[in-house]
């Protein structure tokens, strides 16, 4: 499984870094005592101050929006995973109080999109002077219909439709998309067009998207590529919906182009100036509302809301901005003004909470939840009482039978609220382990959470906890072993403490289920946001870490053959392995700490050919080959053909049985002696003659435990540590069905879906 390390070095050397996103903050001030009003339609509620007839109008058209941008990514139903509230200002004066700032200034917008976990905030100013206000409210609309459709979508695409859509023009029934910015358009041929690469690399903080002298130019620019893109000529709509495919797929958005257009960048870029050069860009009927449509739309649920509930509304809007002081008193202001309206009280618990002020969260979050809530405030509620009787440190040994009964209610409402919140099912195990009770229900929930949620190690360490609470401790070994390599210093350690503690019988196996937990709990999942949470079971006691470094080899030792015997009868034996000829790989591939959800697929054939994909971000999509005599990889700088060093690795990783028969790779490898990962006796079999490649072979199983690998990349050798785990059989052969992988800088995580012998697979795959 080297092979995927010499691709994603490959990848790194072609990345550009890229630019973190700045969360917009806003100014507030009071609002005025205006007439507020809502209407609520089959995709979203609208409040604002404005004009009866205006408001109907705006959920009209964000009605048809929604229909048509839904064609665009070939949806019946745009997916939206939380509900949208549209507040639409009647003028400037209202709006300016929430404007977002960038550098100390409020920002030249008439709208801005929040996103959030619970509910996504649009809100648009009527009276924005320059531009149609339904333009703001479809630009704004794109950026929610991408967030959750097309997650990842680079900034000059959720701009470059925010901005096509933004200028829909109607007039009565009729509906135009695409018609000429001419204010756009001089720009462009006044200033010149960005490098297109330049244009792809621009993020959040970078000044042509904040700076107003800058801003023209990319809004501009990425919407005429945009219209170029989608409207250039009649082929262009099916070919611009599979590259949004591929980009929501996470594809580099430069290859997409490539693959869905059949165009390179440098091509598009002298297409895309000649296109704005000449300037005649045409607008094209997407649709039309026939009189029976609009009435539907304008006919939704509408009704006047107190002055209590805008004031929750508005005050929402700022809790979610982040403007926590003038949030708290829009709240407080419409607890005041209506005080048998609960979302105001689950808001202002939630916002303290946040704040760490538990002892009032409680009280609004208990009047909030005597009615149904969102799943997070019932689950903050429960987090609250499991705050009581905490040490300083963080720590809990025990909760009331009340506080108990209160927080398991409140998280299984939770959990039927919304059962993919990965928070509830863990503090209902953490509550289960402290209480010492339910502990079949504890792992089952603490499972749950681990599958929702794998990046979490907090939840690995509770589940095995709560093995070591049932005397199942092989179990808790099994998840404890991999966490002791984690790149997390304070999981490393906890980890080890435990296995620690299990090796010397003081935890688990001697312990009856009817004893109280002899390592206080701490609670990890905080839904606050305060750098690394402690994890669970306090400091670490300073144990060391036995990382395979120290070698023995004095005493009785087996001859390496007779290592390397019984290592091949432990992956299977030889009969089975010889049975296949050729052999698939597919699983997700997770960047720690960077991104999850990647893939990755390895294609082999006896004796000696392979093929192999990695989809990640931000490494893209990287793709390598063997053909039995010549090595090579694409990357997104292109195809290069390797030469030694390099092409030595791709030659060894080839060899189809290599991985059960080492000495085909390194004849003249020798046995070092043993050692210890974690808590297991290893053999260590030195691989190379000056180099520090070894395979350490668990000295029970026989099964490989780690791999270190020397890897050259150009000119630069760099060392991996490939850690083998959860080995399964497929077809009478053992193979790891998680791995992960530590280079300098990145750790990154593989876990096999898949694998499949003796496939067909197509000759092509292996050549260049």
């Amino acid at each position: 499984m080297k092979i995927f390390i010499a691709l994603i070095l490959a990848a790194l050397c072609t990345l550009e870094s890229g630019a973190a996103q700045a969360k917009p903050r806003l100014l507030a001030a009071p609002q005025s005592r205006d007439t507020w009003r809502s209407v609520r339609t089959n995709n979203m509620f609208v409040i604002g101050n404005a004009d009866p007839e205006k408001l109907r109008q705006v959920a009209a058209w964000l009605e048809f929006f929604h229909r048509s941008f839904a064609r665009l990514i070939s949806r019946n139903v745009i997916d939206s995973s939380v509900p949208t509230t549209v507040i639409v200002f009647r003028d400037e004066a209202s709006f300016r109080a929430f404007k977002p700032i960038y550098q100390g200034r409020a920002m030249n917008v008439s709208g801005f999109f929040q996103p959030g976990n619970d509910v996504n905030y649009i809100a648009i100013s009527l009276d924005s002077y320059d531009r149609d206000p339904f333009g703001t409210a479809f630009h704004e609309y794109v950026h929610l219909h991408l967030k959750d459709n097309i997650p990842g979508a680079p900034l000059w695409l959720n701009e470059g439709l925010a901005e096509l859509y933004g200028s829909l023009q109607f007039s009565g029934n009729d509906a135009l998309l695409g018609a000429p910015i001419y204010p756009y358009i001089q720009l462009l041929r006044g200033e010149g067009l960005l490098p297109l690469k330049t244009l792809f690399s621009i993020g959040h903080d970078s000044p042509h998207y904040n700076e107003d002298d800058k801003t023209g130019i990319f809004y501009g620019q990425s919407w005429a590529l945009v219209h170029y893109l989608m409207l250039g000529d009649s082929a262009r709509q099916e070919q611009f919906r599979r590259f949004l495919q591929q980009v929501g797929r996470g594809d580099d958005a430069a290859k997409a182009i490539e693959s869905s257009f059949g165009v390179t960048v440098d091509k598009l870029e002298e297409e895309l100036r000649s296109y704005v050069g000449r300037g005649n860009l045409v607008a094209q009927r997407v649709a039309t509302i026939d009189p029976q449509s609009y009435g539907s739309y304008t006919a939704m649920q509408r009704s006047a809301l107190s002055e209590g509930e805008a004031n929750y509304y508005l005050g929402d809007l700022l809790l979610h901005g982040g403007r926590a002081n003038d949030a708290e008193r829009y709240l407080k202001q419409a607890i005041d003004l209506d005080p048998g309206f609960t979302p105001s009280y689950a808001s202002l618990g939630v916002l303290y909470v946040y704040q760490r002020r538990y002892a009032e969260a409680k009280k609004y979050l208990q009047k909030a939840t005597s009615s149904p809530q969102s799943a997070q405030v019932h689950y903050l509620h429960a987090y609250v009482l499991s705050r009581e009787n905490m040490s300083a440190d963080g720590r809990i040994s025990s909760y009331s039978a009340e506080n108990a009964a209160m927080m398991r209610e409140q998280l299984l409402r939770s959990m039927k609220l919304d059962p993919k919140y990965a928070p509830a099912p863990f503090l209902l195990a953490l509550v289960d382990l402290v209480r010492n009770e339910r502990l079949d229900e504890a792992v089952e929930m603490a499972q749950k959470a681990r599958q929702l949620d794998s990046s979490k190690t907090s939840y690995a360490l509770l589940l095995a906890r709560i093995y070591l609470q049932r005397s199942e401790p092989n179990a808790a070994r099994q998840i404890l072993e991999p966490l002791t390599r984690d790149s997390d210093q304070a999981v490393k350690a906890e980890a080890q403490e435990l296995l620690q503690l299990l090796s010397e019988n003081r935890t688990g196996g001697t312990r009856t289920r009817s004893s109280a937990p002899a390592v206080n709990t701490s609670i990890a999942d905080e839904p606050v946001s305060t750098g690394k949470s402690r994890m669970l079971g306090g400091e670490s006691s300073g144990v060391t870490i036995n990382d395979g470094q120290i070698i023995q080899s004095s005493g009785s030792l087996p001859t390496l053959d007779e290592v390397l015997t019984k290592h091949l009868e432990a992956m299977g034996g030889a009969a089975a392995i010889d049975k296949a000829t050729s052999r698939v790989v597919k699983g997700e591939l997770n960047v720690v700490g960077v991104s999850r959800g990647g893939s990755f697929e390895m294609q082999g054939q006896a004796p000696n050919k392979f093929a192999s994909t990695i989809q990640a971000y931000p490494l893209g999509t990287v793709t390598a080959g063997y053909n039995g005599s010549k090595g090579w990889e694409r990357t997104a700088s292109g195809l290069r053909i390797l030469k030694n060093p390099e092409l030595g690795t791709f030659q060894r990783e080839a060899v189809f049985y290599g991985q059960f028969r080492p000495k085909l790779l390194y004849p003249k490898m020798i046995l070092a002696g043993m050692s210890k990962i974690g808590f297991r006796e290893v053999y260590v079999l030195d691989l190379k003659t000056g180099q520090p490649e070894r395979l350490y072979l668990d000295a029970k199983t026989y099964l490989p435990v780690r791999s270190d690998a020397v890897l050259p990349v150009g000119s630069n050798l760099v060392v991996a540590e490939i850690y083998m785990d959860d080995w399964r059989d497929v077809d009478g052969i053992k193979y790891p069905f998680f791995m992960s992988q530590k280079i300098p800088g990145m750790t990154l995580t593989f876990t096999v879906k898949e694998i499949k012998h003796n496939v067909q697979i197509d000759p092509k795959v292996f050549e260049p």
